[in-house]
């Protein structure tokens, strides 16, 4: 989507996204009985010496494929109008990403704003600390080596 979006058109970049969202949602459809057009059912294939037996008809498969489709395109309509709506902050925040390589939480925050959910105090320290949290303060790494 955002390739259509701000490219304006579709590579093979994204063909490990749309292989992943497609088998999420045929095992949304087939195998986690998350659809109400197919019910409660499971058609996962656990045996690997099965992969080429279908447990269900071609009526049903068709179904299947039908209903992935479906949830398959109205992600990708959704997704597409977030991005839409949300295009001057993704080029704010690519503007940002080609002045410096790395972003941390206060550059994000400076770009798209607070977030509209508070961190878990627990991960704050961690999340708003705002620099390497693996290097060593100057004053404490010059003690170390003078021990």
């Amino acid at each position: 989507a955002a390739e259509e979006l701000f490219v304006e058109k579709i590579t093979t970049g994204a063909s490990d996204d749309l292989d992943k969202v497609t088998k999420m949602a045929y095992s949304m459809v087939a195998v986690y009985g998350m659809n109400s057009e197919l019910g409660l059912v499971s058609y996962g294939q656990n045996n690997s010496s099965q992969q080429f037996y279908k447990p269900y008809s071609e009526e049903t498969g068709r179904k299947i494929d039908e209903q992935t489709k479906g949830i398959v395109e109205e992600q990708y309509s959704r997704v597409k109008a977030l991005l839409a709506e949300q295009k001057e902050k993704l080029e704010s925040l690519a503007e940002r990403l080609a002045e410096k390589e790395t972003l941390v939480y206060h550059d994000l925050v400076e770009v798209l704003g607070e977030r509209p959910h508070p961190i878990k105090a627990e991960l704050s320290k961690f999340v708003t600390a705002g620099t390497n949290p693996f290097s060593m303060p100057s004053e404490v790494s010059e003690a170390a080596l003078a021990a």
